[in-house]
């Protein structure tokens, strides 16, 4: 138990060399927030193979989309993973180029996000802890009309 919640207090990045002043990633993101915001069906699936029948199940999930509202600082309003409440989440760059999802902060940590595509009507992200990402999956938004 104890290395877990030393864990949670860890500061170290799994994309080293981004820099953190008062909890704001020095690396913009290349996505603006404003593009996650909506309605959006979702599903997840663990195989490659599995990517279009997924997509698929997410437009049916839009008879009961997930919404992403904006946050007040600039972020989005969603969940994360096994929290019941909705918190701001940031889009941070990163020195890879990669762009995360998460509590502001340093980029890549273990509660993130790993936003692997995203254009107008969909986007996919998956979890940068690998217990999530086994629990979870990778995850496909697809926006509701």
């Amino acid at each position: 138990m104890v290395s877990l919640l030393s864990a949670c207090n860890s500061t170290q990045t799994a994309d080293p060399g981004v820099q953190v002043a008062q909890g704001v990633p020095s690396i913009p993101s290349t996505i603006p927030a404003d593009s996650l915001v909506g309605r959006w069906g979702v599903a997840a699936y663990h195989r490659d193979s599995d990517r279009a029948r997924t997509e698929s199940e997410a437009r049916r999930q839009c008879n009961n989309p997930y919404t992403i509202k904006r946050g007040s600082n600039g972020g989005v309003m969603m969940h994360l993973a096994d929290e019941s409440e909705i918190r701001e989440l940031v889009l941070k760059g990163s020195p890879s180029g990669v762009t995360y999802l998460g509590l502001a902060g340093p980029a890549a940590i273990a509660s993130d996000r790993e936003i692997v595509t995203v254009n107008d009507n969909s986007f996919t992200v998956k979890w940068v802890s690998p217990d999530n990402s086994t629990r979870y999956g990778t995850m496909v938004y697809v926006r509701c009309s």
